[in-house]
Parts: structure tokens; C-alpha cells; sequence
């Protein structure tokens, strides 16, 4: 029987990272070492741990990472979790991915995030009860998530129905992947469906953001310092409090 849709889930993780175009803050040796403690720490549990394991992750690494960090990600890859490097004139995203009478889903997340364990599941539910209702191509958002002040040990409840973890519904037939817009510059025709029922991601402020932060000029990003998190409320997002890395 033919499936319904497929589901990958899509992290850049270190592209462009050696070369004149990187803006790390870190020489590469050190930003890597300072990204694999938080994508330990955040991201892998947080994906290892969701509640529907109906989906293949696909993690993008710039072809000229050395071997040894290579070697490290492969060694953390789960049985539906897989490296890719860019192609040139291709989509890479899509290598091995055959077009079909199905829908494909594709979800952003960073290598420093992470989803609640129920977030799979809540895009899967939420598009097989839209998939008759809205012409593809069409987005599911969480609007509201957790951002938490690694440093400070600290976090509070966050509204923004731009954030950068969209899921994009399309035709199976020819797919671009949620990757062919910015997170916060996809089409205003293109429909959006919320998912909004509890915070269903988790950003994570550390030293080397570039361009996350606590206190932010952007007016569609809000934060409820009403509504506080402590560590012990990383759970759900599958993260032990007790094996925080340092900021």
C-alpha cells in the first residue's frame, strides 16, 4: 500500500563553515567541538527520545569537515538518522528520496535545538486531519516554544509564529525541501496551519549565537517572562538537566 506522506527531518550543521563565507565566532576545530557538546546534550536526545520515530533525519555536513569530526557523527547516527554533503547543481536533501503519489513533510531544526518528544507525532496528526483541506504547498508551525539561557540556567515560555522549525507539506512528485526559503521569508500565500496546543520547541542561547538572544529587536518574537522554566523542565524536550554542557 502506498504511504500517505514520508517525513525528513532537515539540520544543516556545520555548511560553509571553513572558508571565507563562515561567521563563527570560533576558529572551525573549536566551533565544532563547542557545537557537538550542545547537539549531545540537545538536538540528538531531543530527536532519539520523540514518540513517533516515523521519519528519517537527515543531517548536512560541509564536505570539507575533517574526518575526525566525521568519524564522531557517524558514530552518534541512529538507525534513521544519516550525513549528507552538498552536491553541486543538486539537492542533496533529496539524494536517494524517489519522487511518488505521496506527500512529502520536511522539518527544520538546528543542531543546537530541540523538539518536545511529542512533536512528530503532533505534525503527523495534525496532517492527515489538513491534508484534504489546504493545497499544497502548505506549512505547519509551532508558535510556541521554550527559550533557554544555557549560561544562566534559565528559561521562560516563547511566542513566535516565525521561529525557525516549519514544517513544509508538498507533492511527492517534485519536492524543494522546507531549506528553499528562509525560516521567516516563506511565501505569505503559501497557507500556514498552527500547532499551538503546548510549547513544542526549545532554543537554546548560548555563547556563540549569532543571532539568537534573550532581549531581541524583533517585534514578532515574544517572550512571557510570566511563564519561567527551570532545568528540571528540560524533560520533555528529551534533555537530562543533570548533563548540561557549559554555555
Amino acid at each position: 500500500m502506498t504511504k500517505l506522506f514520508q517525513h525528513l527531518i532537515l539540520t544543516r550543521f556545520n555548511v560553509d563553515l571553513y572558508g571565507s563565507k563562515t561567521k563563527a565566532r570560533l576558529e572551525p576545530n573549536a566551533w565544532m567541538e563547542h557545537r557537538l557538546r550542545l547537539f549531545e546534550a540537545f538536538t540528538l536526545p531531543s530527536i532519539a527520545a520523540q514518540s513517533c520515530q516515523d521519519f528519517a533525519w537527515r543531517i548536512m555536513m560541509d564536505s570539507r569537515t575533517p574526518d575526525a569530526h566525521v568519524q564522531t557523527m557517524e558514530r552518534l547516527c541512529r538507525t534513521n538518522m544519516k550525513l549528507i554533503f552538498p552536491v553541486r547543481g543538486a539537492n542533496a536533501w533529496l539524494s536517494g528520496v524517489e519522487p511518488g503519489a505521496y506527500d512529502l513533510l520536511t522539518t527544520r531544526i538546528d543542531n543546537d535545538d530541540a523538539f518536545h518528544r511529542d512533536a512528530v507525532a503532533a505534525l503527523h496528526e495534525t496532517y492527515r486531519q489538513n491534508r484534504k483541506k489546504l493545497a499544497r504547498p502548505w506549512v505547519m508551525v509551532f508558535p510556541f516554544g521554550m527559550i533557554f539561557d544555557l549560561g544562566a540556567r534559565r528559561g521562560w515560555l516563547m511566542e513566535y509564529w516565525y521561529n525557525n522549525c516549519p514544517t513544509l507539506v508538498e507533492d511527492g512528485q517534485a519536492p524543494q525541501t522546507i531549506w528553499q526559503w528562509r525560516h521567516n521569508q516563506i511565501p505569505a500565500d503559501v497557507p500556514r496551519c498552527p500547532i499551538k496546543d503546548i510549547p513544542y520547541w526549545l532554543q537554546v542561547i548560548h555563547e556563540q549565537n549569532l543571532r539568537n538572544a534573550i532581549e531581541s529587536p524583533n517585534a514578532l518574537r515574544k517572550i512571557h517572562k510570566e511563564v519561567p522554566m527551570q532545568p528540571k523542565h528540560l524533560a520533555p524536550f528529551g534533555v537530562d538537566p543533570e548533563r548540561l554542557p557549559a554555555a
